[in-house]
């Protein structure tokens, strides 16, 4: 995805407040080990913790798993405004579990493998 791409798909998803296209939007990001890209999704406080290093490990994780298939919302908690998602790979799958700020930004995006 190139630079461009990737900041349209931010403020696509962004501007949504959608969460699902948040987290698909985030995901894709970390999958294709762009920090910057997963980066932008983040609040304040989230965004320093973001590094290349630790997006890379994730990547490397997931692409363990093949190519990544999209996620389905498992379960949510409207009043904390958390979300969690089972991604889907070619060869297994992960969960994916996202806060939304006010604003509509991830205040935390966690990510556990599925036994």
């Amino acid at each position: 995805m190139t630079g461009l791409a990737a900041a349209a798909c931010i403020l696509a998803a962004c501007s949504s407040n959608d969460p699902q296209a948040i987290a698909t939007a985030v995901t894709r990001a970390v999958y294709s080990d762009n920090a910057g890209a997963a980066a932008g999704y983040f609040d304040d406080a989230l965004r320093p913790q973001v590094s290349r290093a630790g997006v890379g490990v994730l990547s490397d994780k997931m692409h363990q798993l093949g190519a990544f298939n999209g996620l389905t919302l498992l379960a949510n908690d409207l009043a904390k405004r958390e979300y969690t998602y089972r991604a889907a790979f070619a060869k297994g799958t992960m969960n994916v579990v996202v806060r939304l700020d006010p604003d509509g930004r991830l205040a935390a995006y966690r990510v556990f493998p599925t036994t």
